[in-house]
């Protein structure tokens, strides 16, 4: 494990104002990590859920907190599971998807 692909990751803060209206701000972390592909249980597991897991990603567990959003290769992505493996990593399933 090398931890050689660089990635964004995105805490979103969602504030209302005095009138209700509501207002998005980011918090973004850049983390090294490993790029995995989605395996054989997982994507199946999933699937019966009726969620299509498109990548995994491994960081190390100080880097990750509890954030929602993955941004890498240009491509946004939503966090929908977080895997503590020990050893001090943390396995993010997500699905691609447009994260505002």
């Amino acid at each position: 494990m090398y931890f050689s692909d660089q990635i964004t990751l995105r805490t979103v803060a969602v504030t209302l104002d005095s009138y209700g209206d509501a207002s998005k701000s980011y918090t973004d972390t850049t983390a090294w990590a490993n790029v995995k592909s989605v395996n054989r249980a997982e994507f199946y597991s999933s699937s019966m859920a009726g969620v299509k897991v498109d990548i995994m990603f491994e960081v190390h567990a100080e880097d990750y907190s509890n954030q929602t959003a993955v941004t890498y290769s240009s491509k946004s992505y939503e966090v929908i599971r977080a895997y503590a493996k020990g050893l001090g990593i943390v396995e993010l399933s997500c699905v691609a998807r447009e994260v505002s």
